[in-house]
């Protein structure tokens, strides 16, 4: 992207609602997240993701994105499941319902690019402790899973396995297999997730002193973390 796309893309970013997810308006703001994700993922494995960061601060989008992340998991977890147990639910396309399960993971990718920067996680604000509430329940459900023998791991899951976009116009997905695909996305977005909380804890002293107080009073994550680092959910072991 050149500078000026860039920082139209960053404007164009906004809130929305939770009634709007799979709309217009909505799979706009989806193309704008797909495209500053890929340009920070190539601007960073050169070393030039300057810009990106700068325009996210400036414009104070951080967040925004933050808020966007949480209103899609509420909709993934709260919403759909409901409308995969409805049998009158027959939908002319599940390409909108795709994109909103695709979202989250496209979202915290992005965030997992930048909160590297110092200045990304001080322009986070008050939301940084959504953020952080955001990461407890990801690593919870993961851990979680793999206390009960169901670890998440790599091996579960396969790209290949995934729909295309391109392939979703043309074919008509079932929206109970939209809701597997979504569960095998959960071990790659709990994972980033960690790696965001990372970057988080790296920047702990320029945060409020309520960052430190939810993650350690409110969650006990050191806690968490040794029970992740003790059933080790992100390995696998295969017979012979």
């Amino acid at each position: 992207l050149v500078p000026a796309e860039a920082e139209a893309l960053v404007r164009a970013l906004q809130g929305t609602e939770l009634s709007g997810a799979g709309g217009r308006g909505w799979l706009q703001q989806h193309e704008c997240v797909e495209k500053l994700n890929m340009h920070g993922i190539l601007s960073a494995s050169t070393g030039e993701e300057q810009l990106l960061t700068e325009l996210l601060v400036t414009y104070a989008k951080i967040p925004v994105l933050i808020g966007e992340l949480i209103t899609v998991e509420i909709w993934k977890h709260k919403i759909f499941p409901v409308l995969c147990r409805l049998e009158d639910f027959k939908p002319r396309s599940t390409l909108p319902i795709y994109m909103v399960v695709h979202h989250e993971a496209s979202i915290i990718n992005l965030l997992e690019t930048v909160f590297f920067h110092k200045e990304i996680c001080e322009s986070a604000e008050d939301s940084i402790l959504d953020l952080i509430d955001y990461c407890h329940r990801k690593l919870t459900l993961l851990a979680a899973r793999s206390t009960n023998g169901h670890p998440g791991t790599p091996m579960e899951f396969h790209p290949e396995d995934m729909p295309s976009p391109a392939s979703m116009q043309a074919v008509l997905v079932p929206p109970q297999e939209l809701q597997k695909q979504a569960e095998m996305m959960e071990f790659e977005i709990s994972l980033k997730a960690l790696s965001v909380l990372r970057f988080i804890t790296d920047q702990v002293e320029s945060l409020p002193p309520s960052a430190l107080t939810r993650m350690l009073n409110t969650h006990n994550l050191p806690c968490l973390l040794v029970q992740l680092v003790e059933c080790c959910p992100w390995s696998c072991w295969e017979a012979g």
